[in-house]
């Protein structure tokens, strides 16, 4: 039976992406309540789902476009009907400004820059053929990685990316990364300094005479922290979809909103106390975050899977811990650690209601990393 005509997860071969419809809906509520309450907007990154129809589900939540993390993912989502997206990335070289030229007839598309090298060359070619983008200029907020170094850096470049011809300097992006915090009142510190280091950067722009309507900043950790920064405008966040273990390790989730799982046959118990499943780092993803881990059975989370090779996964009975009593051929649902990494790793999401299978959707991003 093809994954087409299977009616109930127990017809889907192994290993399998799921969804569960319920727990997505509540969560994409959650976040849109979120934006609506602050009065923000909200533009949703769809790097975590890569999907037609979770991103169709967010405008409908009242999201007012999508935010993506390359330039592929935009080809695919505008592909899809989607027409107005932000870039959370800088674009550089011909090869790349080639690509965005061939989208503008088709969407509203802005991007990111970082650096004036990047913005200058960018501006040359556009406005070499006669178009204008728009842009925000980026600050470094903990994750370092991409951003001006620091406020001041960000302001001195947004005043000159404002002088440019090609570009439009729509507004200014931050990004707090809490991923190293678990206590609620340091998450909560981080999603504060990250809007009112952007917003500070918005308000001396505009003390100069600099135009800014956009401050876009946001990730599920600080979300809810953010947005009661007054002046900040947009909010961005993505794995709050489906949510994962690093969520709840963080503690802006529970189990019980961990909506995407891939579900594994234990195909190996040769051993006591050892249960091998086909789901390895090909079905999960790679990241296990310095735990040793990766990811946890659904209905047994006290549990990991403690060793992953490509095509196997391991799960081990700690000390003490009760047999669950799988024998082989059992199908048991894996909760991923980071859900982003685990949904590029499929062709496809199935989505199920209850045991139910109502929808498969292709993942139409997978492996746009250019």
């Amino acid at each position: 039976m093809t994954v087409a005509s299977a009616r109930s997860i127990g017809d889907l071969d192994t290993p399998v992406a799921l969804v569960d419809i319920t727990r997505l809906e509540a969560n994409l509520a959650s976040m849109a309540a979120v934006a609506r309450e602050a009065g923000v907007t909200h533009r949703p990154h769809a790097k975590t789902h890569k999907t037609r129809q979770i991103a169709e589900r967010q405008l409908a939540h009242g999201a007012i476009g999508l935010t993506v993390a390359k330039l592929g993912e935009a080809e695919a989502m505008i592909d899809a009907g989607f027409d107005d997206l932000f870039v959370a990335y800088p674009l550089v070289g011909d090869l790349k400004l080639n690509r965005l030229v061939a989208l503008l007839d088709r969407a509203r598309l802005r991007f990111e820059v970082d650096t004036l090298e990047g913005a200058a060359a960018a501006s040359a070619f556009l406005d070499r053929l006669g178009r204008r983008v728009e842009v925000v200029v980026s600050v470094d907020g903990g994750a370092g990685r991409s951003g001006a170094a620091t406020p001041e850096a960000a302001i001195d470049l947004a005043e000159r990316v404002a002088e440019l011809p090609g570009l439009e300097l729509v507004g200014v992006m931050n990004y707090g990364n809490a991923y190293g915090a678990s206590e609620p009142v340091g998450q909560a510190a981080i999603g504060r300094r990250e809007g009112e280091v952007a917003v500070g950067i918005a308000d001396a722009l505009r003390a100069r005479g600099v135009r800014v309507d956009v401050v876009t900043v946001g990730s599920t950790p600080t979300a809810r922290h953010v947005v009661q920064v007054a002046g900040v405008t947009e909010l961005r966040s993505g794995v709050y979809a489906f949510q994962d273990l690093k969520q709840v390790s963080l503690g802006p989730a529970t189990l019980d909103d961990c909506a995407l799982t891939v579900m594994a046959t234990l195909v190996s118990h040769a051993r006591p106390g050892r249960f091998v499943f086909d789901a390895g780092i090909k079905a999960l993803a790679g990241e296990d975050y310095g735990w040793g881990t990766w990811g946890r059975p659904l209905e047994r989370p006290d549990l990991a899977i403690i060793r992953a090779t490509e095509e196997h996964g391991v799960i081990e009975l700690p000390d003490g811990a009760a047999d669950p009593g799988w024998r082989i051929g059992e199908r048991v649902r894996m909760i991923p650690n980071h859900a982003c990494g685990a949904a590029n790793m499929h062709d496809e999401l199935v989505a199920i209601d209850g045991e139910r299978v109502v929808e498969r959707w292709p993942v139409i991003g997978r492996g746009r990393f250019r």
